[in-house]
């Protein structure tokens, strides 16, 4: 049974959206009341960002944007005016000396304030503290921030922390020199403040994260009960044990738990396990976020399958960094024998994490034996929290994660409060654009150096996009009259003559593209080396050749260079450290029709090329002893670099110039291939790849939870600047899916399965001791009858779809819709689809209240219900159409205070009705009903 929750609000006040390093401090006691709310109004809009509205007790002035003092001043005895007589005085003097007595060992900054002026001329100065220790001794005694203070009284600030150990501190400010003589020069000093800082100064800023949760640190779809089949990607099984990458995701199932079937897989310890929260490709997924060296506990409820044979089980903790990679494993917890029908604790508790870990996984498995192929056990109630015992359960997990916008500060009389505005996730991913498809696909990979040549229309230079913090640069030619071309289009444009022009078509004098700056070793380099370009050649004459690339080392000499001879064919050199020198011509030709794009790999000692996407040959020896290649001091694109002279100048188009200081892998090749062949527009996937797609090239690096893709979306086809949200949005609606970040922060996607077929995750009744609020509206209304569908797909199908008795009854209710799918009849389905499901009203429930303060058991349903869950309301009263009825949480608000100490909780669930969403099945034991939720289908 759930209990009233402890309810913990932080901030990370030392890391802003894009950071992957921050730390969470706890603002609890400060809070008044919250508001929630995440979802959308209505099934058939679109989910838009969640907000948090907070307001906190701002009575000490902690949580104002800009404040730096804390407390009280501790110099009250140093306010008056004091004379320094400075005449004569040698330059690097005290001035001031003032004892500050004690000091708190808390190191915190400390600032430190004096009104100075002089009686004419000005005189340079500068504060120092000297730090003691309980002692005497000096830990420190440096020269702080400097001043020249002259005839007009001014204020002089200085901020330092103070050392470890510190007891006491002596503040001092220097006359340092005198710019203009001190003959008859006085100084004078009046009110001397010593604070500490304010404890969040200068961090009160906006998108600082936000979030919202209880002390159970696992995340509600790990901890809560409740059944969120066809997607769960909170729980893995484990059959190979030390293998950390071969794991199935299993659903929950049942009311609330999840099954582990044990298999055949031996008496050995963990042979048949869970895996509650794991890492898929780097990132974690059901995870609880940690910190090293604290102190930690938990506790899974764990029960025997009615027909199993007997089981024992046992649990530990698994460690991993920030990056996802596994550090190391707690011991075993007790072994425990597991009973039917009765759920037992397996507990572990008071270990400490490791250092440098972040995120930590449950894995909960049998001891001495599999159940000889027909065991299993169900898991449910998993609590992991902070500390060396735990608390009574409650469901775990954030309620919000989100991005501070706003820190207004209320003061009324001798209170002030500050009302905090939150959004979550989507907030950063509306304002993060993306250039084009290609582009953005390019800067995934991480390269050194990336050129597109040809930004947009009014760029003031060519700039490196992979790193503008060191910017590579371009520069043209010491020779020739062509110049690059800002604004140009990119050769991967549908329009393939408009990319940079390197040389007049009839002339062989073009422009050289100098890569790197003045010669300096911008890019050292170890064993291995990519290079990939666009280019619509111009062919050399007969018996000549042009260079399209030709890297520089330190030594004055090529490493690679890539020429192009009369028949259109790559000729590839490489030269290693020692001398060794490889040599080889391709067997394919560059077209002079249509761009091609090239990628030449160095990788230990072995040059590879590739041509348009396709594996063509790799160089077939020497092989050098030593396989390091020279550093890149200089590279020229389409021309080279002889002492100061350029020659070898290509002829015709070139573009999107990239290098790495690693051989980039064919499923790279491929992808920057796909993407900017004809616009990208053969580049299909499931949508949800294309969702992760986006999400990298957007730079999302939190959680992410994706059911599996149904959909085959035709190629990217946004150009530069669409907003990742927008396109993360688009390609869940093409699939019929939705979008949304979860309470955990988590950037997730549900595709159409999940409400065909869904089963019921939470039962609210008063029989069940989940009681709802009275006074629920029922209504049917015509505002969401859909009796005309206009459905489209880009080059592709295109129609309209009628109900007529609809239109006849109800007048014509149109929706258009525009699905970016491959199939002409996936369009066709989904129109039908909206027009069975809406051409007739159905009954409508809008919402439904939980107050859950009054009903503890309700924190099961108010921490652990996410958009998307399929609830039943039971016990209605007779007036309602039917005594029970589904529906689907489109939207969860909660409603949060704190009245004299005492919680005040309330959440309400917006709602969608379940009819008409079911697909009934012939003998399926979940989808083979026939009700008034399901339909028949062909």
């Amino acid at each position: 049974m759930a209990s009233i929750p402890k309810v913990t609000v932080e901030v990370a006040f030392d890391g802003g959206p894009f950071s992957s390093a921050y730390t969470w401090t706890d603002i609890s006691d400060y809070v008044k009341v919250f508001q929630v709310r995440r979802g959308r109004n209505t099934e058939l809009d679109r989910i838009e960002a969640g907000t948090l509205s907070m307001t906190l007790d701002n009575s000490d002035g902690r949580f104002t944007p800009g404040k730096r003092k804390f407390g009280d001043n501790v110099l009250t005895g140093s306010q008056g005016q004091y004379a320094w007589d400075l005449n004569g005085r040698a330059n690097n003097s005290v001035m001031s000396t003032i004892n500050v007595g004690q000091v708190d060992d808390d190191q915190k900054p400390r600032i430190m304030a004096r009104t100075v002026y002089t009686s004419g001329a000005p005189v340079s100065c500068y504060f120092a503290v000297k730090w003691l220790d309980a002692g005497g001794a000096i830990l420190r005694f440096l020269v702080g921030t400097r001043f020249v203070a002259d005839s007009s009284p001014a204020v002089y600030t200085h901020e330092e922390t103070p050392p470890a150990g510190v007891a006491t501190a002596v503040v001092y400010i220097y006359a340092d020199t005198y710019p203009e003589g001190n003959a008859g020069l006085t100084a004078y000093g009046e009110k001397a403040e010593w604070y500490k800082t304010q404890p969040y100064y200068p961090n009160v800023v906006p998108r600082r994260r936000v979030r919202v949760r209880t002390a159970n640190l696992t995340p509600k779809d790990v901890s809560t009960g409740g059944d969120v089949s066809h997607s769960s990607a909170g729980f893995s099984t484990l059959h190979s044990p030390g293998v950390n990458s071969s794991w199935a995701a299993v659903p929950k199932s049942g009311a609330g738990s999840v099954r582990v079937d044990c298999g055949t897989n031996g008496a050995a310890d963990y042979a048949s396990s869970v895996y509650c929260g794991y890492v898929a490709g780097g990132k974690p997924v059901g995870l609880a976020r940690v910190v090293g060296g604290q102190t930690y506990s938990v506790r899974a409820q764990v029960r025997l399958g009615a027909s199993s044979p007997a089981l024992n089980v046992k649990q530990l903790v698994r460690w991993y960094d920030a990056n996802g990679a596994f550090l190391s494993s707690t011991v075993d917890s007790p072994t425990v024998s597991l009973v039917s029908g009765q759920w037992v604790p397996v507990t572990l508790s008071g270990f400490t994490a490791p250092s440098g870990a972040a995120w930590a996984g449950l894995s909960l498995g049998t001891s001495g034996g599999d159940g000889g192929g027909s065991g299993y056990f169900f898991v449910d109630e998993i609590q992991f929290e902070q500390g060396a015992t735990l608390a009574e359960w409650n469901p775990g997990g954030s309620i919000f994660h989100g991005y501070i916008e706003k820190w207004p500060v209320t003061s009324e009389g001798l209170t002030a409060t500050v009302a905090v505005s939150a959004v979550d996730g989507f907030s950063v991913l509306s304002n993060t654009d993306l250039r084009a498809a290609m582009q953005a696909g390019i800067l995934t990979t991480g390269p050194l150096g990336y050129w597109d040549l040809g930004d947009p229309l009014g760029s003031t230079r060519l700039e490196n996009l992979a790193n503008d913090q060191q910017p590579a640069k371009l520069v043209g030619s010491k020779y020739g009259p062509g110049t690059p071309l800002l604004g140009a289009d990119s050769i991967v444009k549908k329009d393939a003559t408009t990319c940079y022009s390197l040389a007049n078509v009839a002339s062989n004098q073009g422009t050289v593209v100098d890569v790197c700056d003045g010669g300096a070793r911008n890019y050292p380099l170890g064993t291995d080396f990519s290079v990939a370009f666009w280019c619509l050649p111009v062919r050399p004459s007969s018996g000549l050749y042009t260079t399209l690339f030709s890297g520089w080392s330190d030594t004055a000499a090529d490493f690679l260079w890539i020429r192009l001879d009369s028949a259109g064919k790559l000729q590839i050199s490489t030269t290693y450290t020692e001398g060794t020198q490889t040599v080889f011509t391709s067997n394919a030709s560059l077209s002079t029709s249509a761009p091609s794009f090239v990628v030449v790999t160095i990788e230990q000692g072995t040059t590879r090329l590739y041509l348009n996407g396709v594996y063509q040959q790799q160089d077939a020896g020497p092989s050098p002893t030593n396989k390091d290649i020279r550093d890149v001091r200089w590279a020229s694109f389409a021309g080279r670099q002889a002492g100061s002279l350029y020659g070898e100048y290509a002829n015709g188009r070139m573009a999107h110039l990239a290098i790495w200081n690693r051989a980039i892998a064919f499923v790279e090749v491929d992808a920057i291939w796909r993407l900017g062949d004809n616009g990208g527009a053969d580049f299909t996937e499931d949508e949800k790849a294309r969702i992760d797609r986006i999400a990298t090239m957007a730079n999302f690096l939190g959680e992410t939870a994706y059911d599996a893709g149904k959909s085959t979306l035709q190629g990217p086809d946004w150009s530069s600047g669409a907003s990742a949200l927008d396109e993360l949005q688009q390609a869940a609606e093409d699939a019929s899916g939705y979008i949304f970040m979860d309470g955990d922060g988590r950037l997730t996607y549900h595709n159409r399965d999940r409400r065909q077929g869904a089963a019921v995750r939470y039962e609210l009744s008063d029989s069940r001791g989940l009681p709802y609020e009275p006074g629920l509206q029922f209504e049917m209304d015509e505002d969401r009858i859909i009796n005309e569908v206009s459905y489209k797909r880009p080059n592709g199908t295109e129609g309209v779809l009628k109900d007529q008795a609809s239109i006849d009854a109800f007048g014509r209710k149109s929706k258009g819709i525009e699905l970016r799918l491959t199939s002409d009849s996936a369009v066709q389905d989904a129109a039908y689809t909206l027009l069975n499901h809406y051409a007739k009203p159905v009954v409508r429930c809008e919402s439904v209240t939980l107050k859950a303060t009054a009903t503890p058991a309700l924190f099961l349903v108010a921490l652990g219900v996410e958009i998307g869950d399929r609830i039943t309301l039971s016990d209605l009263p007779s007036q309602a159409p039917e005594s029970s009825l589904d529906y689907y949480v489109e939207a969860v608000e909660t409603d949060v205070s704190v009245d004299g100490g005492t919680l005040q909780w309330v959440t309400s669930l917006a709602l969608s009705p379940a009819e008409n969403s079911d697909v009934w099945v012939l003998e399926d034991s979940t989808l083979g009903r026939l009700d008034r939720t399901a339909v028949l289908a062909y």
